[in-house]
C-alpha cells in the first residue's frame, strides 16, 4: 500500500526517531541485564533444589526446523499502491506468508517477494467490521469511516482484512466463498503461530526478556501488557517503543497531514506503519548485539552463582521474609479489597471456553484414533495408517475449528474490561489456543512414536490390532492427565496475568521509597543478582497465588466450578485401561508391564525372563503383555526363538512372559 507524501518522515525526523529508539534500547538493556542475572539465579536454584511443578506426561514434540517448503498457495487480490492487484500468496511450513506479483511467479521470479507481518493481527471478513477496527485505530481523530472502506469497493464479495496494531491494514479478496474460508483458516493459524513465539520458547532467557519489558514499562506507569507481548523479542520491543512515541507522532507530525478528515485518517495509518517499519528495522539490528554481549557474560555469572549459591539463597529468602513481615498486612488488605471479590466471578467467566477448547481437543484425538483402529493394518505403510492424525496438525481445518471454541474468551472482553480495566483479552485467548494446540501436537507425537516402535514387525493382524488398541489407551490415559494439568495451568496463569498488574499498580508506587532500606541488606558482591523490586513483587505474587489456588481448589469441589462433562482424570472409562500405569518420563516407560496384562486372551506373569540364552547370559524381556517388549542384543548370536531382530541391533519379543523358548 502506498504512503501519502504528507506522511513521509524527512531526514531530520528519521534521525530524531533513531535517536529515541537508541535511548530506549539503552535503558532497556539495563533492565535486561538485571533480569537475565535474576532469571539465571532462579534457573540454577531450580536445578539444584530440584524444584519442579506438576508437568505433563506426553512426549513433547521437538520444535520443527524452519522450513521453506510451501504447504498452501494461491492467487488473491491485494490492495497495494492504491489499486487492487493480483498477488500470489504462499504459506511455508514455518507459517511465513509470502506475497509475490502473479506475473513474476509465472516468469519464475520467486525472489521478488514481501513477507506479511501477521503478529497480533485481527482478521475479519466484512467491510463493516473492517471499518469498525479502523475507527478504533483512529479514535483520537474526529470523524468516522461510516461503514465505507478507504480502499474503495472490494472487487469480489469475499474480502479478508488484517489489522495490525501499528501497521496499515492488509486488504485481500478471494475469488469464492470456499477460498475465503480456506484462507481465513490459514491466516488465523499463521497469526496464532507468530503471536505466541515467546510462549513456546519456555526458557530462562525468554523469562528474563519478558520481565525486563515489564519492569521497563512499570517505570512509565504502565502495568498491563495485552498485545504488546505478542510476537518475537524484536516485535515486542518494537511494540513497546511505539507505545511511547505514538503521543508525539499525534501531537507533532499529525497536524502536518492534509486537511481532509478522511485523508487525514488514512494518512495517519500510513504514517504509523512507516514509523513502525523503521523502529522494527533498528531493533532487529541492535537487539542482536545486546544478546551477544549478555551471552558472553553468562559463563562468569553462572560460576559466581554456583560457587556462592547457598549464601545467595539464604540472603534472598531472608530479605523476602523481612519484607513479608513488614508489609504483608498491607498486601493482604489490598488483595482482599481488589482481588478476592472478583476472582471467583472472573474464573467462572473464563472456565467454560477453556474447558470447551480442551474437551474439543480430546474428542478430536479420539475421533482420529478411532479412524486408525477401524482401518487396522492391511498392508499400508505407517504414514498411511496414521494419516488421520494429520488432521490435527497446526493449521488443519479440524484443529482450527476446535481452537475457535476459545474465541468466547474474547467475547467476555466487556466483563473483563469492567472488572479489571484491561484493554483486550485477545492475548489471553491466543495463549490458551497455543497451549491446546501444543497438547494436541504432543498427543499425536506420542502416538506416532509408540506405534513406530513396533510397526512392520511380523505380527498377526490380531496381535497388531491389540497392540494398536493398547497404544491408543495408553496415550489417552496420559492425555487425560495432561488435560487436567493444562486446564489448571491455563486458569491459574490467566487469572494471574489479569489480576497481578492491578495489585502492582496499587502497591508499587506506594512502597517504592520504603523498599530502599532493604537494599542495604544486599552484599555488594550480589548486587547484580538480588534486586529488591523483584523480591517485593514476588511477595505480592505469592499472596495473590494463594487466593487463586483457593478459587481453583473450590472449583474442583463444588458445583458451579468447572463445567460438567469433564473427562475422567483416572481413565476409568477407557477400554482395558484398568491395568495401565502412567508414564514417568521417556516413551519406553509407557510399555512397562503391569500385573494382569494379557496376550492372545491368556494372562501372563509380568516382567519375567523368557529363557532365551545368549552369550552374555539370559535376556530379560520384561514382558508387558502387549507382545512388544524389547531385548538388548548383548551377544553375537543369531535371533533367539520367539524374537525378531530390529534395525538398531536390539530384539523385539513376540511372545508373552512366562513362555520359555529354547
Amino acid at each position: 500500500m502506498g504512503i501519502l507524501q504528507s506522511g513521509h518522515l524527512d531526514a531530520r525526523q528519521r534521525k530524531h526517531l533513531a535517536g529515541h529508539v537508541e535511548a530506549v534500547l539503552k535503558e532497556f538493556a539495563a533492565h535486561y541485564r538485571r533480569q537475565f542475572a535474576a532469571s539465571l539465579l532462579e534457573r540454577v536454584r531450580d536445578e539444584v533444589e530440584q524444584r519442579e511443578s506438576q508437568g505433563t506426561r506426553l512426549l513433547q514434540q521437538p520444535d520443527a526446523l524452519p522450513g521453506k517448503e510451501v504447504v498452501v498457495e494461491g492467487t488473491l487480490l491485494q490492495y497495494q499502491d492504491d489499486k487492487w492487484r493480483q498477488r500470489h500468496l504462499s504459506v511455508t511450513k514455518d507459517f511465513a506468508v509470502e506475497s509475490r506479483d502473479s506475473k513474476e511467479v509465472y516468469q519464475k521470479g520467486w525472489e521478488c517477494k514481501s513477507i506479511l507481518i501477521l503478529t497480533a493481527c485481527q482478521i475479519c471478513t466484512s467491510v463493516e467490521e473492517h471499518c469498525h477496527l479502523l475507527d478504533i485505530a483512529c479514535q483520537h481523530i474526529p470523524g468516522s469511516w461510516n461503514g465505507r472502506s478507504p480502499f474503495g469497493p472490494c472487487p469480489t464479495d469475499f474480502p479478508l482484512f488484517l489489522h495490525h496494531p501499528y501497521r496499515a491494514p492488509l486488504c485481500l479478496c478471494a475469488r469464492s466463498a470456499e477460498g475465503q474460508r480456506e484462507w481465513l483458516r490459514v491466516l488465523q493459524s499463521a497469526i496464532l503461530h507468530h503471536s505466541t513465539v515467546l510462549q513456546r520458547k519456555e526458557n530462562f532467557e525468554t523469562r528474563a526478556f519478558v520481565e525486563a519489558v515489564r519492569f521497563y514499562r512499570q517505570e512509565r506507569g504502565s502495568y498491563t501488557t495485552g498485545v504488546l507481548m505478542m510476537g518475537s523479542e524484536e516485535e515486542v520491543l518494537s511494540n513497546v517503543i511505539m507505545e511511547d512515541i505514538l503521543p508525539a507522532l499525534y501531537e507533532q507530525l499529525f497536524p502536518r497531514l492534509i486537511q481532509s478528515k478522511v485523508r487525514k485518517r488514512y494518512g495517519w495509518t500510513q504514517m504509523v506503519s512507516q514509523v513502525y517499519s523503521l523502529v522494527l528495522a533498528q531493533v532487529l539490528a541492535e537487539l542482536g548485539s545486546l544478546r551477544e554481549e549478555i551471552a558472553q557474560q553468562r559463563p562468569l555469572l553462572e560460576r559466581q552463582i554456583r560457587s556462592d549459591l547457598d549464601q545467595i539463597i539464604a540472603l534472598q529468602d531472608n530479605i523476602a521474609h523481612r519484607i513479608a513481615e513488614d508489609v504483608s498486612g498491607e498486601i493482604d488488605q489490598c488483595v482482599a479489597r481488589l482481588a478476592v471479590p472478583l476472582l471467583s466471578t472472573t474464573f467462572q467467566e473464563l472456565a467454560p471456553p477453556l474447558h470447551a477448547g480442551l474437551t474439543g481437543a480430546r474428542q478430536l484425538f479420539l475421533d482420529a484414533c478411532d479412524d486408525i483402529i477401524r482401518a487396522g493394518c492391511t498392508g499400508q505403510s505407517l504414514q498411511e495408517l496414521i494419516s488421520p492424525l494429520n488432521m490435527l496438525s497446526r493449521g488443519s481445518a479440524r484443529a482450527t475449528d476446535c481452537l475457535a471454541l476459545l474465541e468466547k474468551m474474547a467475547g467476555r472482553q466487556a466483563g473483563l474490561q469492567e472488572s479489571w480495566r484491561i484493554e483486550s483479552s485477545r492475548s489471553l485467548m491466543l495463549q490458551a489456543q497455543n497451549s491446546i494446540q501444543q497438547l494436541l501436537d504432543s498427543a499425536v507425537f506420542t502416538f506416532r512414536r509408540l506405534l513406530s516402535l513396533q510397526f512392520n514387525y511380523r505380527l498377526s493382524p490380531a496381535q497388531f490390532n491389540r497392540a494398536l488398541q493398547n497404544v491408543h489407551n495408553r496415550v489417552l490415559k496420559q492425555l487425560d492427565h495432561d488435560l487436567t494439568v493444562v486446564q489448571t495451568q491455563l486458569a491459574h496463569n490467566t487469572l494471574l496475568e489479569i489480576v497481578l498488574p492491578v495489585l502492582l499498580k496499587e502497591l508499587v508506587p506506594r512502597y517504592k521509597l520504603d523498599l530502599t532500606k532493604y537494599e542495604q541488606m544486599v552484599f555488594s558482591d550480589y548486587n547484580n543478582l538480588l534486586h529488591i523490586d523483584n523480591i517485593y513483587q514476588g511477595v505480592v505474587k505469592e499472596a495473590l497465588v494463594r487466593e487463586i489456588n483457593g478459587v481453583l481448589k473450590d472449583a474442583g469441589n463444588i458445583d458451579g466450578g468447572w463445567p460438567p462433562g469433564s473427562w475422567d482424570p483416572l481413565g476409568s472409562q477407557l477400554s482395558g485401561s484398568g491395568t495401565m500405569t502412567p508414564s514417568t518420563g521417556s516413551y519406553e516407560n509407557v510399555w512397562i508391564a503391569t500385573e494382569g496384562s494379557a496376550v492372545d486372551g491368556h494372562h501372563k506373569a509380568p516382567a519375567q525372563e523368557c529363557g532365551v540364552k545368549m552369550d552374555a547370559g539370559q535376556c530379560k524381556c520384561g514382558h508387558n503383555g502387549d507382545g512388544m517388549s524389547f531385548v538388548p542384543k548383548v551377544g553375537p548370536v543369531g535371533t533367539p526363538a520367539g524374537h525378531e531382530s530390529r534395525p538398531d541391533g536390539d530384539y523385539i519379543c513376540l511372545v508373552g512372559a512366562g513362555e520359555n523358548w529354547n
